[in-house]
């Protein structure tokens, strides 16, 4: 009841909308424009593989731009780390981008790689500086694997951790730590790995920090409602928690585009047509490059022999967004 409160004081005292002026095809050409005109490839774990911010993204920028060069490919998967280090208690090792990432440079011959790791690779223990190195070591390897092909590479920081919708299981010093008992200080570490990142940025590497910009959100959020959160298990952002990423990631590639309040925002995307036919194609498309590219995952080998089924399908999405956006 608290949220539900909390939302619709939101939504009765904040006026939002994505205040934009549609730019001409003259701009696209006069302006450089980060997403535009570029194959991107989105690399990720869960938070990515659900995706909701690559379609945010994506129909703010087909909102905002007449002429919508856009060629995304995101291909998260869930449990995934680049740092190759799992829980103890683990069955099956997480998945380690590192082992599909030349099938995936190869295949998807990307012009900009952004990728967003490190919520899974501190394996929700407290700060060890054997994990951190590993992180480290990985977030090396990609970025030289990248540059190796010509591409440029866009880091984002993890997201956030919120103990307290799991307040039952978290875990304290010296107890048992792992992903279904998560260490309650997790936040910390994350903190750590975004500062680190944070660290890298030069003018050839972009970092996008999505943690040290979604704290305050969510700090704000529990000093009105106490239990208000946008990430309901711990770990991963819902919908609202997937447009405050995409907010961020706007503003910083994007600026004109301008996000106001994001709750509102969500209840208008309901019921908008475009928002529904690019959210159905970026799944799709997702879906069928994560098993083309091929991974490994709890024993079981994923891997497609063809994409030529998905490129149809997404041709015809193609042109009812065409269609869409032409009226």
């Amino acid at each position: 009841m608290k949220s539900n409160f909390f939302i619709l004081i939101f939504v009765l005292t904040l006026v939002t909308s994505c205040k934009s002026e549609k730019k001409s095809e003259i701009d696209l050409v006069t302006k450089e424009l980060p997403l535009h005109n570029k194959r991107v490839l989105i690399l990720g774990n869960s938070i990515t593989q659900h995706g909701h911010y690559v379609d945010f993204i994506e129909y703010y920028l087909r909102k905002q731009y007449t002429d919508n060069q856009l060629d995304i490919i995101s291909i998260g998967l869930s449990s995934e780390t680049i740092s190759g280090t799992s829980e103890d208690q683990r069955e099956y090792p997480r998945p380690n981008v590192r082992t599909r990432l030349d099938k995936a440079l190869t295949e998807i011959k990307p012009d900009l790689v952004i990728a967003c790791y490190g919520m899974n690779d501190g394996n929700y223990h407290p700060l060890d500086s054997l994990r951190f190195q590993e992180y480290k070591t990985g977030i090396s390897e990609l970025k030289t694997k990248v540059e190796g092909i010509g591409a440029q590479l866009i880091l984002m920081t993890p997201t956030l951790f919120d103990p307290n919708p799991i307040a039952n299981r978290v875990s304290k010093e010296g107890e048992p730590h792992a992903y279904w008992h998560p260490y309650y200080k997790y936040n910390d570490v994350l903190t750590a790995y975004s500062d680190w990142l944070l660290s890298l940025e030069t003018e050839e590497l972009q970092v996008i920090d999505l943690h040290h910009h979604l704290n305050p959100i969510l700090a704000n959020m529990k000093r009105i409602t106490a239990d208000s959160t946008f990430v309901p298990d711990g770990v991963h952002p819902n919908k609202i928690g997937h447009l405050y990423m995409a907010q961020k990631i706007l503003k910083d590639l994007y600026p004109e585009i301008s996000i106001e309040h994001p709750i509102a925002e969500i209840e208008f995307l309901k019921t908008d047509s475009l928002y529904s036919l690019v959210s159905k194609r970026r799944e799709l498309r997702s879906e069928g490059w994560r098993n083309y590219v091929g991974y490994t995952k709890n024993g079981e080998i994923i891997k497609w022999d063809s994409i030529s089924a998905t490129k149809t399908e997404v041709e015809k999405l193609d042109k009812a967004i065409e269609n869409l956006l032409s009226k």
